[in-house]
């Protein structure tokens, strides 16, 4: 009787349940040091001063990003100042960061179109500027939009591309960052071999980077990975290292998670009164937007109390997460707060309740199973199709080679035959020459020797006796090399006093130059 008063009363039990929820924000709002505030009172400032100039674009996009923990509006505002700015300047990087804080802010909102539609055009101006380093910061992003739309197919490709991206240009955050968001998806499919993989390979990025925050959330992601594959020992590990580093640093961003991931190993392993602390501790710390966070932990607190021996408040719990989980696809959760519920059932000596939960437990779990054949087939499909254009790629490439080397093997015969047909034509040419060559250019010139007296006569600077020798050996029809040979000369030095010689007589050709001398 008593708990089906509680069911029927369990709308009031939530509103106080989430009325305590906003006290616990508010309190842990009030006393947080308002560092966002802080820098947005120092950033404008800064633009009342600030020329306009790129400075004032890269402000623009500091306000932005500072109004994102604040006002969504104004992140909008100021990412658009910046997007004005930087066009009118030709500021294309101003341009591309401040286009990313508009699709932040719109993605915040939950106006996750716009936001895509936003990221592609940030992603096509880095493109155009080929600016790899962001072209694969914008990848990743455009794959959380789509993972938070549970498109989880897309956001795996374009985690895939943001990783090529950065392996190509050595960028070690967006590689561990890329393969911290496989991890997630291969752990929402169950794939938790391939997500253990990528997430440590990540941590030895994060190690080798000394990145404190990353190591932290890899060993968050690892200990969640160990949960779920029931290795709860290893979770405890894995929660504890990244708690202890959170407390070196003295704060980290998903502290009040670990806390709960912590109490899950710890109720798992049957360390109750240890598990109770942590969950406690985490549900005060989570932010108002880790609705699941808060259910899972008000799931354990309530199963932890029905067990300890406060029925009536850990059914409460209970119930209300419950509720809380009618209207979501969180099929994992919704199979845990299925489970505790049996179980407190059982431990409530109600049967037919206990029955109830574990049939719901039972169609949870196989739906569940038959999603994670689902997508064990659809990676395989993927695969495949990978696969296949591989294999396409390298006929198309072999193809390309084959062509190329055909036309390169075409290329060398016609090369080859033009060479010979050239050598050809020369040495006929040559045979010609030799064979036509007339033997004395006197019998052309009706027989008439040269008079060299009467010649220098005639002329302002007078024939030397190498320039008579040439002259005579020209005469006879013999070639600049011939002559070169018979006077033990260049073939150089033979142009060059053809050279003079056609100067001082201002003759022609060769020709013309033993009919001009034998007719002076």
């Amino acid at each position: 009787m008593e708990i089906d008063r509680l069911s029927r009363n369990n709308k009031i039990q939530k509103t106080i349940i989430t009325i305590f929820i906003f006290i616990l924000i508010g309190f842990d709002t009030v006393f947080q040091p308002a560092l966002g505030q802080d820098e947005i009172q120092r950033l404008r400032r800064e633009i009342n001063q600030s020329k306009k100039d790129t400075n004032r674009v890269w402000i623009y996009r500091d306000l932005a990003y500072y109004y994102l923990e604040e006002n969504l509006d104004s992140a909008l505002y100021f990412s658009e100042l910046g997007i004005q700015l930087s066009k009118e300047l030709g500021f294309i990087k101003g341009e591309i960061w401040n286009l990313y804080q508009m699709a932040l802010a719109e993605e915040f909102m939950d106006r996750f179109e716009p936001s895509i539609s936003t990221l592609k055009q940030a992603f096509d101006l880095a493109e155009a500027q080929h600016d790899t380093l962001s072209m694969a910061k914008l990848q990743n992003a455009l794959g959380v939009n789509l993972y938070y739309q549970s498109n989880f197919s897309e956001a795996m490709s374009n985690y895939q591309e943001a990783l090529f991206l950065s392996e190509k240009i050595g960028y070690q955050e967006g590689i561990s960052y890329s393969l911290n968001n496989l991890g997630v998806i291969y752990r929402k499919r169950r794939n938790f071999k391939k997500a253990l993989e990528i997430y440590e390979r990540s941590l030895v990025i994060k190690i080798q980077e000394n990145d404190t925050v990353g190591i932290i959330n890899s060993r968050y992601n690892l200990g969640l990975l160990y949960s779920y594959s029931n290795k709860f020992e290893k979770s405890l590990e894995e929660f504890s290292q990244a708690e202890r580093l959170s407390e070196t640093k003295g704060k980290s961003p998903n502290m009040a998670e670990i806390k709960i991931g912590r109490g899950m190993a710890l109720y798992n392993l049957e360390h109750l009164d240890e598990a109770e602390k942590y969950f406690t501790e985490g549900f005060g710390q989570l932010k108002a937007d880790k609705i699941y966070e808060k259910i899972a932990a008000m799931a354990y607190l309530g199963i932890i109390e029905v067990r300890s021996g406060n029925p009536e408040e850990g059914m409460k719990k209970l119930l209300n997460a419950n509720e809380m989980l009618e209207n979501s696809e969180r099929l994992e959760l919704k199979r845990l707060v299925s489970r505790e519920m049996a179980r407190a059932y059982e431990i409530l000596n109600q049967p037919v309740r206990a029955v109830e939960y574990w049939k719901s437990y039972n169609i949870l779990n196989d739906s569940i199973n038959n999603e994670q054949k689902h997508w064990a087939i659809e990676e395989m499909q993927a695969k495949y199709e990978a696969l296949e254009k591989d294999k396409r790629i390298q006929m198309q490439e072999l193809a390309l080679s084959k062509e190329k080397l055909k036309k390169k093997r075409n290329t060398i015969i016609l090369s080859l035959l033009f060479i010979l047909t050239l050598a050809s034509f020369f040495i006929y040419l040559n045979r010609w020459r030799k064979n036509n060559k007339p033997k004395d250019l006197i019998q052309i010139l009706n027989g008439k020797s040269i008079d060299f007296e009467k010649v220098n006569q005639n002329l302002l600077s007078p024939i030397t006796n190498r320039e008579k020798e040439i002259i005579e050996l020209v005469e006879k029809g013999f070639t600049n090399h011939e002559i070169a040979e018979k006077l033990f000369v260049s073939e150089n030095t033979v142009k060059t006093h053809l050279k003079n010689i056609f100067s001082k007589t201002e003759a022609l050709n060769r020709t013309d130059l033993v009919h001009r001398l034998k007719n002076y």
